[in-house]
């Protein structure tokens, strides 16, 4: 009878300790993504849609653990309710900007022409976009891209509308503030839905093109490069324009043929269909004006 009891005792034990192994392994795997990182609970939100769209594993240890990645509340506002400061783009055909543009046509003018030729995108708009972009690669950007994406994802969280909302609050103007706000609410949504669609194309592009982004550096907006691509658009329009058998947005062949890759489904023979390309790179009617009146200048005869 001891020795059924003694048995007995022993699978009891035998069972709980089993059990405890499993909660605890199970518990491991369930904080594989998580801590090491600081902002673990602010993007967890992020995070959780991005395994639900099943982002790989090892990218997502890897941007959780990355101790460069941080929120930043500029990209919250800026992304949402920045379109409310309008962005003078005279500076972009002024005198000097067109001299400076002229000499990089001249200098650069076998791989635009070799571009032109291939994609039917006049070289004075490539030589346009590139200047107003990134001054020829001069000015790239000091924003962590990762960075940028993983804020502006969350900006559809009620915290963060609110944010937002107080910078509407803050304006002058009290027309139509609820007009506005009920702008920020659509904004949010589909800025953070456009975050994550972009942090997705971040991680097939560091799969694909063995590109690492926690090195890459670009605008508030998450674009990089000398062309200013978004990780989207790198997918959809990056090229090797040098042969190298790589494709690298920061080496200027590379960024000349990406460049008339993105807009060679535009037809040119009119200012609203040269504007309707534009306004693609960038949706801004000014940006899109600014760029064909450079373009203009420097396709006129002297």
């Amino acid at each position: 009878m001891n020795n059924v009891i003694k048995l007995k005792n022993m699978f009891f034990y035998f069972l709980l300790f089993n059990l405890l192994l499993t909660n605890c392994y199970a518990k491991e795997n369930n904080n594989a993504l998580t801590t090491n990182n600081s902002n673990d609970s602010t993007f967890q939100p992020v995070f959780d849609s991005l395994m639900k769209n099943q982002v790989d594993s090892n990218f997502l240890k890897k941007y959780l653990n990355d101790t460069n990645l941080k929120f930043n509340e500029r990209y919250i506002k800026i992304n949402v309710t920045g379109y409310l400061k309008s962005t003078d783009y005279s500076w972009l055909y002024n005198s000097k900007s067109v001299e400076q543009s002229k000499e990089f046509l001249k200098k650069h003018l076998t791989i635009l022409t070799q571009a032109e030729k291939k994609y039917g995108v006049p070289k004075e708009i490539i030589v346009a976009v590139l200047k107003v972009e990134t001054r020829f690669g001069e000015v790239l950007g000091n924003n962590h891209l990762p960075s940028v994406f993983f804020s502006t994802a969350l900006v559809n969280e009620q915290k963060y509308i609110d944010i937002n909302n107080k910078v509407i609050d803050d304006l002058s103007d009290t027309a139509n503030k609820m007009e506005l706000k009920e702008k920020v609410l659509q904004r949010s949504k589909r800025k953070a839905e456009w975050a994550i669609k972009e942090i997705i194309a971040m991680s097939k592009i560091e799969q694909q093109y063995n590109i690492d982004f926690n090195k890459i550096y670009g605008s508030w907006a998450g674009a990089f490069g000398i062309p200013q691509f978004l990780p989207s658009s790198f997918l959809r329009s990056a090229v090797d324009g040098n042969g190298d058998n790589k494709i690298d947005l920061f080496n200027l062949e590379d960024a000349v043929f990406s460049v008339g890759n993105y807009l060679k489904s535009y037809k040119w023979n009119t200012f609203e269909n040269k504007k309707k390309a534009i306004y693609s790179y960038n949706n801004s009617n000014d940006y899109a004006k600014a760029v064909i009146k450079l373009s203009e200048k420097l396709a006129a005869k002297k």
